[in-house]
């Protein structure tokens, strides 16, 4: 065999009709087998390493929006195992693993979901003795010759799953109408302790479930998708809050070594992440110094005399940093509100022709604001360690709170909590956190100096260099 034979197999089969995938899949499963030959002495080589496997393009996959979860959310609220799809869109919990839970796996007084196993699809075979014509799967004696369950596979996908409050109480009152089915099913009930059930007690089938997923659809008015298109939702819900990397493996499942493939196929783009994105860019490189603000300034007083209302530009001279309003009300409202944040700090309202702003300060029309910038208390934690990973005493409070401008990008965020670690020049490792949520800020400390002492005993992992 050589290696031209499989590139004109897997050629043949998509001209037939197969799709990529499929002759890519055909292709992957005879490399593997081949290797086995090899391993065993049965052939002296693997002709399927040399030919080139089809090209797979794949799809790109459009998450939910965050209305349309909400209003599957609430859809699903009105059908059976409302729960089932609330922890699929929220929590990106495979199918298999959703099925497979088990309320030992679901501790109600901390919070956590603990995924350990994953739902198989059942293989049936004839009870009948092949006596009925059907299919063994359609058989009326039909016998599942499979296990239920099995452990998931890998070590990263044996994981505890924080769970929102909100979800937690769903859980709650989903054990309490599976009491009621129980009670009503009596000597038909088949206690296997799962989570999510028929009627009676046995666990759900995944094709059921599949075709339950689609029914809400409809139902909900959103468009078709994939079941595990949820896992994509949820996973780009976690990229629109901003969770840490390592915080959105452990929930996603993903392995060491393979998470950064996973989070570019899984986590999508959004709206709102481009557009805080822009908006931090913006406030970052278009504040107008000082300096350049106030020569322009000066430059239109002594050629044009004062501006008119039509003409002007007002300045929020901030501690130095200057904000262009097209509206004095605007600019003395944040002037007004910077006074009260930070007391003994100068700040005043100036007019500037907007000609000249435009043309000498390095601004334009669209960098004049046209209203009220976001403002938001920030909690910040903060922690600075050695190379050893010992703790550093640098003098200041570890934990502080602050009223942050949109403008400020040292000091603003509107997420609920972000942070990293960083290496200073003489090697010390800083661990940064902020956020609007001051429980999620102070939860997340932990786990940045955490990986800030790992990052200060083995730089090399992280790629730091040495000095």
């Amino acid at each position: 065999m050589e290696p031209e034979h499989l590139e004109r197999f897997c050629q043949k089969m998509q001209a037939i009709g197969s799709s990529a995938g499929i002759a890519h899949q055909v292709h992957r499963t005879l490399r593997t087998a081949l290797n086995e030959a090899v391993r065993r002495g049965h052939a002296v080589r693997n002709p399927a390493t040399i030919a080139k496997a089809p090209r797979l393009e794949e799809d790109e996959v459009e998450s939910y929006s965050v209305e349309e979860v909400q209003r599957l959310v609430a859809e699903a609220g009105k059908h059976r195992n409302a729960a089932r799809w609330v922890i699929a869109l929220a929590l990106g919990l495979r199918q298999g693993e959703a099925l497979g839970m088990q309320w030992t796996d679901i501790d109600f007084e901390l919070g956590v979901i603990r995924v350990r196993r994953g739902r198989l699809r059942p293989r049936y075979e004839h009870g009948c003795g092949n006596r009925c014509g059907r299919k063994p799967g359609y058989c009326p004696q039909k016998i599942n010759v499979r296990r239920e369950t099995k452990s998931v596979k890998s070590r990263a996908g044996q994981r505890p799953i924080g769970v929102p409050d909100e979800l937690m109480a769903l859980l709650r009152q989903h054990k309490e109408e599976q009491g009621r089915e129980r009670t009503l099913a009596r000597d038909l009930w088949t206690e296997k302790g799962y989570v999510f059930t028929s009627p009676v007690g046995e666990p759900l089938n995944p094709n059921t479930d599949f075709h339950r997923w689609k029914d809400l659809l409809k139902a909900a008015g959103v468009r078709d998708s994939r079941l595990h298109d949820a896992r994509h939702t949820a996973a780009t819900v976690l990229l629109i809050l901003g969770i840490s990397d390592a915080v959105v493996d452990s929930i996603m499942g993903w392995e060491p070594g393979k998470s950064d493939r996973m989070r570019r196929r899984y986590q999508h783009m959004t709206g709102p992440v481009l557009q805080q994105t822009a908006a931090k860019i913006g406030a970052l490189l278009w504040a107008v110094p000082a300096d350049v603000a106030e020569e322009a300034g000066s430059r239109a007083a002594v050629r044009s005399g004062p501006a008119s209302v039509d003409s002007a530009v007002y300045l929020a001279d901030l501690g130095g940093r200057r904000l262009a309003f097209a509206t004095r009300e605007h600019a003395e409202r944040v002037v007004a509100q910077w006074r009260e944040d930070r007391p003994g700090q100068a700040a005043q309202v100036k007019e500037m022709g907007r000609e000249h702003w435009e043309a000498k300060a390095g601004g334009g029309d669209q960098l004049i604001r046209h209203e009220i910038p976001d403002r938001r208390m920030v909690h910040h934690a903060h922690a600075v360690f050695l190379t050893g990973g010992e703790p550093l005493n640098v003098g200041t409070p570890a934990r502080w709170s602050t009223w942050a401008w949109d403008f400020e990008p040292d000091l603003y965020t509107d997420l609920p909590v972000r942070w990293h670690t960083s290496r200073r020049p003489g090697q010390e490792i800083e661990a940064h956190v902020r956020g609007t949520d001051e429980n999620a800020v102070s939860s997340a400390h932990g786990e940045a100096c955490a990986q800030a002492v790992d990052r200060a005993r083995n730089p090399a992992t992280y790629g730091d260099g040495q000095s």
